[in-house]
This record gives C-alpha cells, structure tokens and sequence, in this order.
C-alpha cells in the first residue's frame, strides 16, 4: 500500500505543477494566437485544479493525509518552473509537463490494478484520458498545416 500512496502522491504533485503553470501562462501569454492560448491555457489549468481535488481525496479514501503545504504537494514533482518562456515554450512545457501528468497516473494506476483499487484505477484512466486530450490539443497547435 505504501508504493500506491507515493506513486499517487507523485501523480498529486505532478498535477499540482501543470495546473500552477497552465494557470501562469494563461496569465501571462501574449502574441497573436493571446485569445485562442488564453482560453485553452484557462480550460487545462481548470480541468487540472479540479483533477488536484480529486487526487487528494483519493488519498483521503486510501487513509492517508493529503498534503498540507505547498512545499509538501510539489516535493515530488519532477515539473520544473523558469520563469516566462516564449508562447511557443510555453505550448511546449505544457506538453512536457503533461507528460510528466500521464506517466505518474500511469503508474498510479500499476500499482492500484494490482491492488485491487478498482475505483482508484478507473479514476486514474479517466485522468490519463484528459491528459492525453490536453497533450493532442497542445501539439496541434504547434503543428504544420499538412492538409490538403
């Protein structure tokens, strides 16, 4: 049970830093593409703040204490922080970090299959899922328009 808490503290702390830096970029991008960003920057933070609540009470129905302190929730996290990157680095921190976000959920939801956490597993697939949207989305946008 302690590797599922950790892993799923990591996958708390992972969330905590893509929520917090979505919510800054949306903040703080500028250019051309400012409404579209500012809007898709806004939907992620959103939908990773609300995942933040749900990963900690995760914790809350497997017994343990959620964190407590902003140092205790990002300890973690391997997600770095730098400062204001350009709009096109921030796009992709937004992919790295989300990254980060699938591969602690996905490991997460390892050890909660092989625990019989089925409620768990399920909600951490349904996390993947978001993520992986938020990842498709954020490298469209960065891609070549190959269309024809």
């Amino acid at each position: 049970m302690d590797d599922l808490l950790a892993s799923v503290r990591v996958a708390l702390a992972e969330t905590w830093c893509l929520y917090f830096k979505a919510h800054s970029f949306h903040w703080n991008v500028q250019g051309p593409l400012f409404p579209q960003l500012h809007e898709l920057f806004g939907d992620i933070y959103e939908d990773a703040h609300d995942a933040v609540d749900g990963l900690a009470e995760r914790l809350r129905t497997l017994n343990a204490m959620a964190p407590a302190s902003l140092a205790e929730i990002s300890a973690p996290a391997s997600i770095a922080f730098g400062g204001i990157p350009t709009t096109a680095g921030m796009i992709f921190e937004l992919i790295d970090a989300t990254a980060a976000v699938v591969n602690a959920l996905g490991r997460a939801d390892q050890l909660a299959s092989i625990q019989l956490e089925r409620g768990l597993s399920n909600y951490l697939q349904e996390r993947m899922d978001a993520h992986k949207k938020w990842a498709w989305m954020l490298t469209a946008t960065i891609a070549e328009d190959t269309a024809q």
